[in-house]
């Protein structure tokens, strides 16, 4: 049995997670530049806003790390579907998480919004390519089954 080891599954992780939410956030600051509109909301949201992304970099860092490090080493392809989806929950998440009085339909379509947004920020697309490139550095360990049979074989019999 293959697995990926710790270390290398956050490493893989934090790469995916960082770059991508940088590239998302320059885009942004870029977009809001280029219109004139002002680079953040002004009052007491900006700390909510840190939080948010704070709660988003915590837990899509963590389900990348858990999906590396609990399922066998896959082909690119494979890691990019299933980590770019639990991308996109991580993110639809973070972004419907300051809604969570409002009904279940509505938290839906803030999750839905949020990861259509992360394609013009071109944060998701940056996530999936991260996620083709460092799924290919990802170390793979192969993991001894010992039974009661190998023991056994390897004691001398007398």
């Amino acid at each position: 049995m293959m697995f990926t080891p710790w270390r290398s599954a956050l490493a893989y992780a934090a790469w995916v997670t960082l770059i991508s939410w940088l590239t998302g956030t320059v885009v942004l600051t870029a977009e809001s530049l280029a219109f004139g509109d002002n680079l953040g909301p002004t009052g007491p949201e900006p700390l909510m806003w840190c939080r948010d992304q704070a709660v988003f970099l915590v837990t899509c860092t963590t389900l990348l790390t858990l999906s590396r490090r609990l399922l066998s080493p896959l082909p690119r392809w494979r890691t990019v579907l299933i980590d770019g989806s639990l991308y996109m929950l991580a993110l639809g998440i973070a972004g419907a998480a300051p809604y969570g009085s409002v009904s279940p339909g509505e938290l839906l379509d803030a999750a839905a919004l949020y990861s259509f947004f992360g394609l013009f920020t071109l944060q998701l697309p940056t996530a999936w390519c991260l996620s083709a490139w460092r799924s290919g550095k990802l170390d793979a360990v192969l993991k001894k089954r010992y039974t009661i049979d190998d023991e056994e074989q390897a004691t001398p019999a007398m």
